[in-house]
């Protein structure tokens, strides 16, 4: 039987998120047209597709994904897709492109699932990393979807693909006399994402907002409004100021402010608790499973909404560097909102599996 807590937990943090966006899109327009409805109407459409695919996977077997065909299969497919992303943007002439069909179908969100599963699937297979040879072939596959991932270019989420891979690789075992040389590699690769153009803006404007308040620092200083704005209960739904044109990505990478400044510290809170609920369900089964291509399946998953969310959070409180990583289920975008529901779902198949 599924998680009933893992669902209640992701469904009360879609209503907090449709909530915001619904005050965002609607109560923020100076008149009423369909347009207004188009995000939140989405939104609801996505998640409703979503969760009935998510309750499909979690009746199928998990362990008929622990096939290399099938496995290898994910990573062309997730491989080509970010490859098409980048020669339609050569096309184009767009300085930035990441998306498959003009502004939806973001192929990032599905390439963290592909990881997840081919990390998981080649760690059993081989037994551990610990040979140069089994880790060098992991680290190229992760590598390739990070190097994509760069000329897009989404530096942010390359950053976040080799946090989530390494999370999985360090369970899987990395070669002890590989340690010095994958920091070493790892740190030069950080550091050359880092070190040049709108990264080392964003990198200033963390350090001091305030020294360029109009423009590289903006937004975070209008998410620290924001936030403070809303104190312990917050100004009411539908009263913030923010979302007005104040705070840009309102509903997007800085909902959380939003939900911050209308539903005060109380709803802040509230989105914190039900994400250590389901993260802390999902880690407590990764650890109760005792088969381990599902072990290693719910920890990747774990992994990734534990990622998502303190980066999103840190980010919209300047804890860290300005990015935009989506708050699962609760920010907009309707590719995030699907890849989350078929990681839920495929959390949700190992557990029933295992209560078998």
């Amino acid at each position: 039987m599924p998680d009933r807590w893992i669902f209640y937990s992701v469904v009360l943090l879609f209503l907090m998120g449709e909530t915001a966006i619904i005050s965002a899109n609607v109560l923020s327009a100076s008149e009423f047209d369909v347009q207004t409805l188009k995000r939140p109407v989405l939104q609801f459409v996505f998640f409703f597709a979503g969760l009935l695919f998510s309750f499909y996977i979690a009746k199928i077997d998990y362990k008929k994904l622990f096939k290399a065909k099938q496995v290898y299969l994910l990573v062309g497919v997730s491989l080509v897709s970010l490859f098409i992303v980048l020669v339609k943007k050569l096309i184009s002439g767009k300085a930035v492109d990441r998306w498959l069909f003009g502004g939806s179908v973001q192929p990032l969100e599905f390439a963290k699932i592909a990881i997840i599963i081919f990390l998981s699937y080649y760690i059993v297979s081989k037994g551990s990393l610990r040979s140069i040879k089994t880790f060098s072939w992991a680290f190229f596959i992760v590598l390739l979807h990070a190097i994509l991932l760069v000329l897009q270019p989404d530096k942010g989420g390359a950053l976040f693909i080799l946090l989530l891979s390494f999370s999985l690789v360090y369970v899987g075992g990395i070669p002890y006399k590989l340690y010095i040389p994958a920091v070493a590699l790892v740190g030069f690769f950080s550091f050359f994402l880092l070190k040049n153009g709108y990264v080392s803006e964003r990198l200033s404007a963390w350090i001091d907002p305030f020294a360029d308040a109009e423009d590289t620092g903006y937004q975070i200083i209008q998410s620290l409004y924001a936030l403070a704005k809303g104190g312990p209960f917050g100004v009411g739904i539908g009263k913030g100021i923010q979302k007005m044109g104040a705070l840009p990505a309102a509903d997007t990478d800085y909902i959380i402010s939003i939900i911050g400044e209308e539903m005060g510290f109380l709803g802040v809170m509230m989105v914190v608790l039900l994400y250590a609920l389901l993260v802390g369900r999902l880690f407590y089964y990764s650890v109760k499973v005792d088969e381990p291509f599902g072990k290693l399946l719910l920890f990747g998953i774990a992994m990734n909404f534990s990622l998502a969310f303190l980066w999103n959070l840190a980010m919209a409180s300047n804890l860290l560097p300005p990015k935009g990583i989506a708050l699962p289920f609760v920010s907009y975008g309707t590719s995030n909102l699907f890849a989350s529901l078929i990681m839920i779902g495929l959390a949700q198949s190992v557990i029933r599996v295992w209560q078998r």
